[in-house]
């Protein structure tokens, strides 16, 4: 009897210790949801990759120095082209090319080599410049001292100048008899100087070479110089003593340095015949016709300034 209960009461022991061990079992799966919600250990195994997210992006963020270098760096050069550019350009807004366009007055000289066009005439006596003169030839002027003046019109490409000129020619007879005149058998020489005003036409540009054409109407002042045996009235000319021509001319300047340039020059003069009468012996006999060609093609170089 007594074993019987002993193994009753045993019995129940082990019952009730089951009994109490399934609410704990049935008690943990609801309680494990809320406490994996509220971060208990399982969240901490789940949640360590979480902190190693946040590395890179700790390591990208230093790379904000990448953002700083290239602000710093284009700043420095562009401040130190700026100084650069503005004083350049104010050099440029005056360049030579310019102060050669917007220069107002130009002053040169020429150098010019003179060729008669009419340098025969007639038979001695008869149609000849005078008396047995029937050549002339161009008497140089070596000097460079074609000197001109011209102003810019309107800042134009036209300028209105004026210019020097002289030119010489020199009578040629046959003072040997070999039926060629040379210059030992001349008279003397006809002397013209004058001035020309122009207008002109230039092409300035950007290069070196600037082109240009004028045309101008001399006025010269004409006189014969008889040589040594025509001297003190034996032989003395009375002619024109102021003629008029037409020139149509061009040429090239071409810039050496700043406002200095270089000029090519040639001209076609187209001068009125100079006309008159010779006479011998002091005056007392009248020798004839005289008539002088002065008309003449030219071309030389020289140098001038704008200003």
């Amino acid at each position: 009897m007594l074993k019987h209960n002993v193994w009753m009461a045993g019995f129940l022991i082990m019952a009730s210790g089951v009994m109490a061990q399934e609410p704990v079992l049935n008690v943990q799966p609801p309680a494990a949801a809320p406490i994996l919600d509220a971060g208990t250990s399982p969240a901490p195994a789940k949640v360590a990759p979480a902190p190693v997210v946040e590395t890179p992006a700790a390591v990208t963020s230093p790379v904000v120095p990448n953002v700083t270098v290239p602000v710093v760096i284009p700043d420095a050069p562009v401040a130190a082209v700026v100084p650069v550019v503005t004083p350049s350009e104010g050099v440029i807004v005056e360049t030579p090319s310019q102060a050669w366009n917007n220069s107002s007055w130009q002053v040169g000289t020429r150098y010019l080599e003179v060729q008669l066009q009419d340098k025969q005439r007639g038979t001695p006596e008869n149609g000849s410049f005078f008396g047995t003169i029937t050549e002339i030839t161009e008497e140089q002027d070596s000097a460079p001292n074609k000197v001109y003046l011209q102003y810019r019109l309107f800042k134009s490409p036209v300028w209105l100048g004026v210019s020097y000129d002289h030119v010489m020619a020199r009578t040629m007879d046959d003072s040997n008899g070999d039926g060629i005149p040379d210059l030992g058998g001349g008279d003397g020489s006809e002397d013209l100087q004058g001035v020309i005003p122009y207008l002109q036409a230039a092409w300035d540009n950007e290069s070196r070479f600037s082109p240009y054409v004028q045309v101008g109407l001399g006025f010269y002042q004409a006189e014969f110089k008889p040589n040594n045996w025509g001297r003190d009235g034996k032989r003395f000319v009375k002619a024109t003593s102021n003629v008029r021509g037409v020139e149509l001319a061009g040429g090239l300047n071409v810039r050496l340095y700043k406002n200095l340039s270089a000029d090519i020059f040639a001209k076609y003069m187209k001068i009125e015949d100079i006309s008159g009468d010779w006479f011998f012996d002091y005056g007392d006999n009248y020798g004839g016709e005289f008539f002088m060609t002065m008309s003449y093609v030219a071309y030389g170089a020289g140098l001038n300034l704008r200003f």
